[in-house]
């Protein structure tokens, strides 16, 4: 009976998307969608499929087209590859991603010594944690009233593949906003005197390695490639470059035509490495681009003690500005908690290094007033308090995507002579005569949906460079019932991965 319902469930699913056509992402292709082999993805695969799934052995389907039923990417055909070939076909996802078309480069490399790595201690914390309040301070600015979330690593990564290019002055402003000479290591913390001849970029450079290295794939899964245009008239970029990039952020490293095809490509990539959370991060590409520096971190964990249907309810949320919606609220009791004078707060485990920390601003303290304070060592301060004390906690279920562009943010923190054409040295990754580069965008995407299984989030930052052509004690409680700060924090590494504000829950915006 459990396979005819679903064999009758897909059917009805597969006449809802009898009039959607896609053409397949390459005919034969291993998760393209083309079940039948013919090069094109339409109802009759999802038919083939579902016959399939259903054990019908009068299906039909050959060897090829298991290989490209396998959507999910897997190794095995079931249901939910099913269910996503309809959610295509119905629009609701976004299609398999293709073959990368541009020349992978990384074989071409000559070979490098192994990096030295830095795993993340209170050096690199402190610091990196002021960064992430800073910039998410500007960036609730812009869109007052909003959800929003960043990627403090993920925007860290990107820059810091940028940096490697940089020189003089440029590099020198990446110092600032990033603070990468403040992490560096002392011998003696009085006299300040530095523990190798290293620069601040190559210790930046090992923690970043570390922290790539400590990472639970199975849930934190992180990924960095740099793509280039097959010009050199426009940019050479030298090899020393590329080995740095990949030997210490594991970048995948491309040459392009930069035309429709890199820009698939590139959407193709950033759709692959998010797990379909992003599925696009460029619409096209300039004729000024002459190089994209991309990062994306993807992150699926369920919480350690998920939520049963008799802790869910619908309450009111009151929002920014005094006006109330309904939200479905997730109650539970948990064992931390965190605060300062302005703000009280709570941590949820996920399974694995990894935790949820929601903070309530006081009554009569804004979101905005508060993430004021997290400045100048608020954050971390924030982060210090934390205590174990049983916590009444309340959290609604929420999703959201945020989009930014952060060319005029982190100009306005000291980064505007790198954005700057004729002022930026990036003579470190473009050494063709005659050229200027500089940074003509960096674009940071994000998604979070919360609910009461766990968490799915991801984010992307791609940095474009132009050229001119040429223990219990008192019982807590933290109920997320109006705007609220909140982070997914890294346990091991003690930095935060995401961390944004709900203004209203479940707001979905561009």
């Amino acid at each position: 009976m459990k396979i005819r319902k679903f064999a009758a469930s897909a059917m009805a699913a597969v006449m809802l998307a009898a009039s959607c056509v896609m053409p397949a992402s390459a005919e034969n292709t291993a998760g393209s969608g083309d079940v039948d082999c013919n090069g094109t993805v339409n109802i009759a695969d999802a038919v083939m499929l579902a016959r399939f799934c259903a054990e019908d052995q009068g299906s039909g389907i050959t060897a090829q087209g298991k290989l490209n039923a396998d959507l999910n990417g897997d190794g095995d055909v079931t249901s939910e590859d099913s269910s996503v070939l309809l959610k295509q076909l119905a629009g609701l996802a976004a299609p398999a991603p293709g073959p990368i078309l541009a020349k992978n480069l990384l074989d071409t490399l000559s070979e490098h010594d192994s990096p030295s790595i830095v795993f993340l201690d209170d050096n690199f914390t402190k610091v990196h944690n002021g960064f992430a309040a800073t910039l998410l301070e500007a960036c609730a600015e812009e869109k007052p009233g909003k959800n929003i979330m960043i990627s403090p690593m993920s925007v860290a990564l990107a820059l810091g593949m940028t940096a490697n290019g940089a020189k003089g002055k440029t590099l020198e402003e990446f110092d600032t906003v990033f603070g990468y000479s403040q992490m560096m290591p002392v011998v003696d913390p009085e006299e300040g005197a530095v523990l190798s001849d290293e620069t601040p970029l190559d210790v930046f450079n090992e923690y970043c390695a570390g922290w790539l290295t400590t990472q639970d794939e199975d849930i934190l899964r992180t990924a960095n490639s740099v793509w280039f245009r097959d010009d050199e008239s426009m940019i050479h970029v030298p090899e020393a470059f590329l080995q740095t990039l990949e030997a210490y952020y594991q970048a995948e490293a491309y040459s392009a035509p930069f035309d429709d095809t890199t820009v698939s490509d590139i959407n193709s990539w950033v759709n692959e490495k998010t797990d379909g959370m992003i599925p696009k991060i460029i619409e096209k590409l300039s004729p000024q681009a002459a190089m994209l520096l991309i990062n994306a971190l993807c992150f699926e964990a369920d919480w350690a003690t998920q939520y049963k249907d008799y802790q869910v309810r619908d309450e009111d949320f009151t929002c920014a500005d005094g006006s109330t919606v309904t939200a479905q609220m997730m109650y539970d009791d948990e064992y931390e908690y965190l605060h300062d004078a302005n703000a009280q707060g709570f941590v949820k485990r996920y399974i694995g290094p990894y935790s949820f920390i929601g903070v309530l601003p006081n009554e009569g303290v804004s979101l905005a007033e508060y993430l004021d304070s997290l400045a100048d060592g608020g954050l971390q301060n924030l982060l210090d308090s934390r205590d174990y004390a049983m916590v009444r906690t309340g959290l609604p279920k929420f999703e959201f995507d945020y989009s930014a562009s952060l060319k005029e943010i982190l100009p306005a923190l000291g980064m505007s002579g790198a954005f700057t054409e004729g002022q930026a040295d990036f003579t470190g990754l473009n050494d063709a005569p005659g050229v200027d580069t500089w940074i003509s965008d960096v674009l940071h995407k994000t998604y979070i949906s919360l609910d009461e299984s766990g968490t799915r989030a991801a984010a992307v930052t791609a940095v474009e460079m132009g050229v001119n052509a040429a223990a219990p004690q008192e019982m807590k409680e933290v109920i997320l019932n109006r705007p609220f700060l909140f982070m997914i924090y890294d346990e091991t590494n003690h930095v935060p991965v995401f961390i944004g504000t709900v203004n209203t829950p479940g707001d979905a915006q561009d």
